[in-house]
């Protein structure tokens, strides 16, 4: 996790430094059935970021910490958070999502042709702050309530050039769990989810946790072929041993993600790793007075 003082900070920094905002899913395509890297045409000194959320579900064991409670679109059609504070409700840019949106309308030169980034969504507690799963909270009026509104802000949100993937229904880990277990989870996620945020062929993994080492997809991984038979293409890891790191097949894309959060920047202050140098300052946006004025040693 990161303070909501931490992300402004970065943003800030990011533009500075000419990176722009742009999605996976829109610079890898499908082309006479093999995927083909489409690229990007940015101005001298600038850089393609690609930027992801996990977890965009507002969990429910969230409330009371300090987190947003869900999205929502307002009557202007506009994305923000609704946010307890001391029981009174607030609605702003309280989490990354409508922050990113709010930026990008102060500087669009931050995105190109509109992207923004990929929101990964499980499907246990819902999706987007809305109790959406039927499983978990039944087949009643309550929860097509949720699944109506949640439809109408996954669509807002794609209109303001945000994308979405899988993260799995319960948060699995893929590295260990058969392929049985990721058939059994996947498909909860395509009855749950899907029909909510629409198609995807991203899969960002729970824990970061791939279904092969370094090495490239082949046949002969049968969690691979399942996945692929499941219309998944572009496939996102955590490696922050790299600034940046992908690996492209005939039929699949590899990238590598790098957490940003405060255990990640705790390992740049002790100097243990310098994986975010290029992309910010960690001593300039690391949030002391949010966390209680403890700078890692």
């Amino acid at each position: 996790m990161v303070t909501k003082t931490e992300f402004e900070k970065s943003l800030k920094q990011l533009y500075e430094r000419g990176y722009v905002l742009v999605r996976l899913d829109e610079i890898i395509k499908t082309e006479n059935g093999n995927l083909h890297f489409k690229g990007v045409r940015l101005p001298k000194g600038k850089k393609p970021l690609i930027l992801s959320q996990d977890d965009v579900s507002y969990y429910t064991y969230m409330k009371g910490d300090g987190f947003a409670d869900r999205l929502i679109r307002t009557k202007n059609h506009q994305i923000k958070n609704v946010y307890m504070d001391d029981r009174k409700k607030k609605i702003g840019d309280y989490d990354l999502i409508p922050i990113v949106d709010s930026f990008v309308k102060k500087h669009p030169d931050f995105s190109y042709h509109g992207q923004k980034g990929t929101i990964a969504l499980t499907g246990y507690n819902g999706v987007l702050g809305y109790r959406t799963s039927l499983s978990e909270y039944g087949n009643n009026r309550k929860t097509k309530t949720a699944i109506h509104e949640a439809k109408k802000v996954a669509a807002e949100l794609k209109r303001e050039g945000w994308g979405f993937a899988s993260h799995s229904w319960g948060h699995l880990n893929m590295t260990t769990s058969s392929v049985a277990a990721i058939k059994q989870d996947n498909e909860r996620w395509q009855r749950e989810v899907k029909p909510i945020i629409g198609k995807t062929n991203v899969l960002i993994y729970p824990f970061g946790a791939d279904i092969n080492d370094w090495q490239p997809y082949t046949t002969k991984n049968p969690k691979f072929n399942y996945l692929k038979k499941q219309g998944f293409q572009i496939f996102c890891n955590v490696d922050a041993t790299h600034f940046s790191w992908g690996q492209k097949g005939k039929d699949f894309y590899r990238n590598a993600r790098i957490n940003v959060d405060g255990i990640r920047m705790a390992s740049d202050l002790a100097g243990k790793n310098k994986v975010l140098d290029p992309f910010f300052d960690v001593r300039k946006v690391y949030d002391k007075k949010e966390r209680k004025g403890k700078e890692p040693a």
